[in-house]
């Protein structure tokens, strides 16, 4: 019956050094999470009503979840919209072109939790996209909701 309370205690433990280590603080650096609320306030960020609604409306609407593969399987799926593509975040500059041909393309970025989204919206903007949004709420936030996902 002790192990149990010991064995807990060592994985708080175990999990609050990892944490420490992941999250360690270097003089002159951004960490992500930095980045992030620096970012967030630069990018326009699409509520899911809002987000349903440019999905039944906007045909031209480009829905990409920056998740990989494997993240998309793990979670449960993605988010159920003709728009919808997956270009994992780190292919996201060299193959966004290829269905978002103009500059005014209506993109929404989205990944599971709305952590790396902003991310991938402002270097779309910096690419010179000019109608980009967040789904901060991300494919968490959209299957709580209980909306479709394929």
């Amino acid at each position: 019956m002790h192990k149990q309370p010991l064995a807990f205690f060592f994985s708080i433990c175990l999990a609050t050094t990892l944490a420490s280590i992941a999250h360690a603080e270097v003089a002159g650096i951004k960490d992500g999470t930095q980045m992030t609320r620096a970012i967030a306030a630069k990018v326009r960020t699409i509520s899911t009503q809002d987000l349903q609604r440019a999905i039944e409306r906007d045909p031209e609407l480009v829905l990409v979840d920056i998740r990989t593969p494997t993240e998309i399987q793990d979670m449960g799926g993605t988010i159920k919209a003709s728009q919808n593509i997956n270009i994992p975040r780190g292919w996201l500059e060299f193959r966004i072109t290829g269905h978002a041909l103009s500059k005014d393309t209506p993109i929404v970025v989205y990944c599971g939790g709305g952590i790396r989204s902003p991310l991938a919206a402002y270097t779309l903007q910096k690419m010179g996209y000019t109608h980009v949004k967040n789904y901060a709420d991300g494919f968490i936030g959209w299957k709580k909701q209980g909306l479709p996902v394929e």
